[in-house]
């Protein structure tokens, strides 16, 4: 089952990573409004029926599992990030140039968001509760933007700017620690990947449960991610209808395990089933199942995938404030679905169209940056 490194670019990947995007979207969407009962679906009986609206929207939540589509980005970043170390040497200059390489992709964008948001609440900004907003997003921007605050934030040691801006800190220590899975990596069988794997699965829920700081507990989705292309031969193998057959239950599974659960528990699943989800997708040709991610759609939000992941709540933060002091009186309690899916596509159109625009003027500009820097670095 041993391959070789695999350098490929994978199309379906990049549509994934498109569709992931939105499923975060959808996610924060969804959270907009308070809801008795229904807020959030983690610890809702799915078989309790209060009315349509209710299990739509609860349906919708299922569909928008924030937390599952993380999941995948980290396995996601897992993969790339081992044929990215493939081509330095490992030395200090190799090993610097890597991360600053790294550094360069990660923080231009957020550095932007960051920068923005102080002088928001700097200027016009003043934090308000709004009696139809609920406790997740009342939350949100409850706190002093100084100058200590500042820096905080963009040094990610706090992560209060942005509903997703945590699982940065997340990717830049996984990056950080990368070099040693990498070699640990090279020199294994896949069976021993396994072994890694669950070794730090089980330190998730032992030594790296630490209060406060959750971040290690996320590693072993990096090292499952690189591990990935070891098992080609095997995706290759896996029969068309084994695939169509089980991927329905594995779907269900994927998006509401951690709802019957909680968030570690249901990563691990979440895991897993990612694992086959990017090794199908990646190296089986014959099955079909998921050629719509090579659509223009799909590839066309991959492109701005990780402008619009960062940039997405900030949008519906803005538009769902206004909204709250424009329109109180708006049936909130008794069309919440409605409303909610309102601030998704409303909210979707203004940040595909900024992130477009941050993609073209930050990311692509930071992309050719990071490779003349990391060229000089290594050399």
């Amino acid at each position: 089952m041993m391959e070789a490194k695999n350098t490929t670019r994978f199309t379906k990947l990049d549509g994934l990573r498109g569709l992931l995007s939105l499923i975060v979207a959808l996610n924060h969407s969804f959270l907009v409004v308070s809801i008795p009962s229904f807020a959030n679906v983690w610890k809702q009986n799915p078989l309790l029926f209060n009315s349509p609206q209710s299990k739509i929207q609860q349906l919708l939540m299922v569909l928008g599992n924030g937390g599952a589509a993380v999941t995948l980005f980290f396995l996601l970043s897992g993969l790339v990030l081992g044929p990215s170390l493939a081509k330095v040497k490992f030395n200090f200059r190799g090993l610097m140039s890597f991360l600053i390489k790294r550094l360069i992709r990660l923080y231009p964008v957020y550095i932007l968001i960051v920068i923005l948001t102080a002088i928001y609440m700097n200027t016009i900004f003043v934090h308000q509760t709004f009696p139809a907003s609920s406790p997740w997003f009342n939350w949100w921007m409850n706190f002093q933007m100084t100058a200590k605050e500042f820096v905080l934030n963009l040094m990610l040691v706090n992560t209060y700017t942005g509903g997703v801006t945590w699982t940065l800190r997340v990717i830049v220590i996984a990056s950080i620690l990368f070099p040693v899975f990498f070699l640990l990596n090279n020199k294994t069988s896949w069976w021993i990947d396994i072994c890694i794997t669950l070794l730090l699965i089980y330190l998730s829920f032992t030594v790296f449960k630490i209060d406060n700081f959750r971040d290690l507990r996320y590693l072993y989705m990096f090292y499952l991610g690189l591990s990935i292309p070891k098992f080609k031969s095997f995706f290759i193998g896996i029969p068309n209808w084994t695939v169509h057959v089980l991927a329905p239950l594995m779907i269900v599974l994927f998006l509401s395990f951690r709802y019957l659960t909680n968030e570690y528990t249901g990563g691990v699943v979440e895991a897993i089933i990612s694992f086959f989800i990017i090794g199908i997708s990646a190296f089986s040709q014959k099955v079909t199942i998921f050629n719509f991610l090579d659509g223009k759609v799909f590839k066309f939000f991959g492109k701005i995938s990780y402008s619009l992941y960062l940039i997405h709540f900030s949008v519906l933060y803005l538009i769902s404030k206004a909204m709250f002091v424009n329109f109180p009186n708006l049936p909130y309690k008794d069309s919440y679905l409605i409303i909610h899916i309102s601030l998704f596509v409303i909210s979707t159109i203004v940040a595909t169209a900024v992130s477009y625009l941050v993609y073209r003027l930050v990311e692509v500009p930071s992309q050719v940056l990071s490779g003349k820097v990391s060229s000089r670095v290594s050399h």
